[in-house]
């Protein structure tokens, strides 16, 4: 089977992934605000949510991993853009999938989120290579990109060290203010990252659907 560049697709699948996971966290984070901030008797259901999500990341998850390494596999244009596009893309679907099954098996989610910090800084390292070498025609979308991902990943691992806490403590104390501050941070940049990949891959449809390698 020939090689067809299906990178806009997969930049869709890393917003769609981005905005789920939003989702889930503004969710609970509404469950919330409805108990310790307006004083209803509604409970903080913060597993109802997670369970609720991963069927539909398992199934992103299971894509993203199966072109992930068809792409590394298959690549055939001149350049690493191979590397560049799909290692951090082949990472996001083990921390996915490392997702998928701690919640599943109601495991503790620190160690997904430790995953993703050390991919976080692996992929800003990347986003910056890439830069400096000038591999792409949008270089700063690019850096934006990579370095927004990258910071959430870095924030993904605080904002599950809460979630556990929380988690295991039950929903009968409210949240430290100072620990919401990084789960803001971590919505910020993976909202960020999601609308960039959404953008670029948008932009690169007309381009593949004029001229498919």
């Amino acid at each position: 089977m020939g090689f067809v560049d299906e990178l806009a697709l997969e930049l869709f699948t890393v917003a769609f992934l981005g905005f789920l996971m939003d989702y889930v966290v503004l969710a609970i984070y509404r469950d919330y605000r409805a108990r310790y901030v307006n004083k209803s008797n509604s409970k903080v259901s913060i597993e109802s949510h997670l369970q609720g999500s991963i069927y539909m990341v398992a199934a992103i998850t299971v894509f993203i991993l199966v072109m992930g390494f068809y792409g590394e596999i298959t690549w055939s244009l001149p350049g690493a853009y191979n590397l560049l596009f799909y290692d951090p893309y082949i990472l996001l679907g083990i921390i996915s999938l490392g997702f998928v099954l701690s919640v599943k098996y109601n495991q503790k989610l620190q160690y997904v989120g430790l995953m993703a910090l050390f991919a976080g800084l692996v992929l800003i390292e990347y986003g910056v290579s890439g830069y400096n070498l000038g591999y792409t025609n949008s270089p700063l979308a690019l850096l934006g990109l990579y370095t927004a991902f990258g910071l959430a990943g870095i924030f993904a691992y605080p904002t599950t060290l809460i979630m556990d806490r929380y988690r295991s403590n039950g929903s009968n104390k409210p949240l430290n203010r100072n620990y919401i501050i990084f789960i803001v941070l971590f919505l910020l940049f993976i909202t960020l990252g999601s609308l960039l990949a959404a953008y670029i891959g948008g932009v690169a449809v007309p381009a593949h659907l004029a001229a498919p390698p």
